[in-house]
């Protein structure tokens, strides 16, 4: 079986092309086989298949798509169910993409060898598989994430291919394609330059220099800018008519080297950071001394303050990385986590300079292993600090772990990162009642905590002491610096409008512990929701099962998923038991009302009642 996605997403047998009914069933092969063998999540599946209005039954529809996909398969590829996802594994040359980047690399490979026949037969063999649009038939989700990237890759073969063809002597018939080419895409460089040397080759030099100048005229009027030093150097050539300089011989790439930049790439540690002595501690003695071990993680609950000690520790350590500090947020608690390949991307942009960027004009490699490999080069003998801040799991993180030894790694996440091999883990906990008090003070000032010592240890306590809600909380004693701190604890009494109270400007407790909720099964979201109608402080497994109406060792599976994730907590004393963090539990609570029936929430309360009366 062959999968076709540089046009129509098709599948094909030996002879003829195998039907696929509806553009989910194409999405869901298209995804699988972007991802060159890697697993692609339920939720990213989901994204890709309903983008935000998924419905209820997704998760059996993804399981039919799989079903489906194998039956059309049959022997020549597996599609696997490996959790938290799926896989397909088929032979590389069975999809075109992965031969268009061989053909492609071979191409280049040729190119920089100045074996420019060899050269333009691959980049144009490469270039033979593309039948019209990348991925038509598919959903617009899976369209407007991965298309421009396969079209940006197309152009710079594209330019490759030219670039061997000038090279060749070709310029006469290259005039029309790269006219065409410049009309399309005006604000491109490469192409320009390609259309000038080939205008001049031709006689043409008054039109090579107006080429030039329509080029000037579209930056000066979209972006305000100059032509590159190299276009303007390629301009002077044509008007001094140095024909060494234009010969058939020399290079149209636009490719110049660039020293490596030492970036500093931090964002600020928090000005009124308090406590943590312990964890900062720990942190320093991972990444300030050469013999610890280099990668560490900072996991939690959302709110709780892993990037507030992250940044802290960057800031303290950055001494020992004189090659530069690099942040990049990689939005796990967001709809869309920023994809491996998108991470290293700003991790070269920061560590390459221009060369990075540059490769093939503009065109850093798409496939994340070649990324991967690409990154790891730019880092051997440099000490670079990397904060991976907010990663959705180790998948995400593997591929951004520098080879080099002598960089270090800070990975911010609200998943345990207990499958991240060879790392440090630090796991954060709410403030201690005396840490939440300090913060506290420091907001409403000295004269105000002395007077109501009782009041601020209220707010702190019904803060559930979590570093987030306390920072809300100073906020408001900041903004009403004469209101008796003891009004504040009163209105965080009423569970009704706590969360309410607990946003403030930007500070906003609900939405942060709201992202924890955006699980990629429907099935966990609703378990965390009815769990929250249980009243005691904890909860056991058996009781758990009786209000989900699930099998113990479903609801084992559930509850070990929700506390992996941070959303629920594992009793120290009783680990047979779990519990909520009391603002997660106001926050699920307010789910179950609005997304659950009464009659459902009725239920689920009655069947433990009942039980416990049996």
């Amino acid at each position: 079986m062959r999968v076709r996605v540089l046009g129509p997403v098709e599948l094909w047998n030996d002879v003829d092309r195998v039907e696929l009914r509806g553009s989910k069933l194409r999405t869901f092969l298209a995804s699988l086989a972007l991802a060159h063998g890697r697993v692609v999540s339920d939720r990213t599946l989901v994204e890709m298949l309903w983008e935000d209005a998924p419905p209820a039954t997704a998760q059996a529809q993804i399981q039919t798509y799989a079903s489906r996909l194998r039956g059309l398969l049959g022997d020549d590829a597996v599609v696997d169910r490996h959790r938290p996802g799926y896989r397909l594994r088929i032979e590389r040359d069975d999809l075109d993409l992965t031969g268009f980047e061989r053909l492609a690399a071979g191409g280049r490979a040729a190119l920089a060898e100045h074996r420019v026949d060899a050269a333009a037969r691959a980049l144009s063999d490469a270039l033979a598989l593309w039948r019209g649009e990348a991925l038509a038939g598919v959903t617009e989700a899976l369209a407007d994430l991965e298309r421009p990237r396969l079209e940006e890759a197309r152009l710079a073969v594209l330019e490759d291919r030219i670039e061997a063809d000038l090279a060749l002597g070709r310029h006469a018939g290259l005039v029309p394609e790269l006219t065409a080419l410049v009309t399309a895409h005006p604000m491109r460089e490469r192409p320009r330059a390609q259309l000038m040397v080939a205008l001049y080759r031709c006689g043409r030099h008054a039109d090579a220099l107006a080429a030039f100048h329509e080029h000037r005229r579209v930056l000066a009027e979209e972006l305000g800018i100059d032509p590159s030093a190299e276009l303007q150097e390629l301009h002077q050539a044509i008007l001094a008519d140095r024909r060494a300089f234009l010969a058939p011989e020399a290079s149209v790439s636009l490719r110049t080297p660039a020293p490596a930049p030492v970036p500093a790439r931090l964002p600020p540690p928090p000005a009124d950071f308090t406590g943590r002595e312990t964890a900062l501690v720990l942190a320093r003695a991972y990444l300030g001394e050469a013999a610890a071990p280099r990668v560490c993680a900072i996991t939690g609950m959302g709110g709780v303050g892993k990037t507030a000690l992250a940044l802290r520790v960057a800031h303290e350590v950055g001494d020992a990385y004189p090659d530069g500090r690099i942040h990049v947020d990689l939005r796990g608690g967001t709809r869309r986590p920023l994809l491996p390949g998108e991470a290293l991307a700003h991790l070269l942009n920061a560590l390459g300079g221009q060369d990075a960027e540059q490769d093939g004009e503009g065109d850093l490699p798409r496939d994340t292993e070649a990324l991967t490999r690409l990154y790891r080069d730019r880092l051997a003998g440099r000490r670079v600090l990397i904060v991976l801040d907010d990663a959705s799991g180790e998948r995400q993180v593997r591929p951004l772990l520098p080879g080099a030894s002598g960089c270090g790694v800070l990975v911010t996440g609200r998943t345990r990162l207990a499958a991240l091999e060879g790392a440090a883990r630090i796991p954060l906990e709410p403030f201690e009642p005396a840490e939440a008090a300090a913060l506290l003070a420091r907001h409403a000032g000295p004269c105000r905590a002395a007077a109501e010592p009782g009041a601020l240890a209220l707010i702190a306590e019904r803060c559930g002491f979590l570093p987030l809600a306390v920072r809300a909380c100073g906020a408001r004693l900041v903004g009403h610096p004469h209101r008796p701190l003891s009004r504040l604890a009163d209105r965080l009494a009423d569970p009704h409008r706590i969360l309410d109270e607990l946003c403030v400007a930007d500070l906003d407790v609900r939405a942060v512990l709201a992202l924890g909720h955006r699980l990629p099964r429907g099935d966990l979201r609703r378990s965390l929701r009815l769990l929250s109608l249980l009243s005691a402080p904890s909860f056991s497994l058996w009781t758990a099962s009786v209000l989900l109406d699930r099998p113990l060792a479903e609801t084992q599976e559930h509850v070990d998923e929700l506390v992996e994730a941070h959303l629920l907590e594992a009793v120290p004393e009783r680990p047979d038991r779990s519990r909520f963090h009391p603002l997660m539990r106001a926050v699920a609570r307010e789910r179950v009302l609005a997304e659950e029936t009464s009659q459902l929430r009725a239920a689920a309360i009655q069947r433990v009642n009942a039980a416990l009366t049996a």
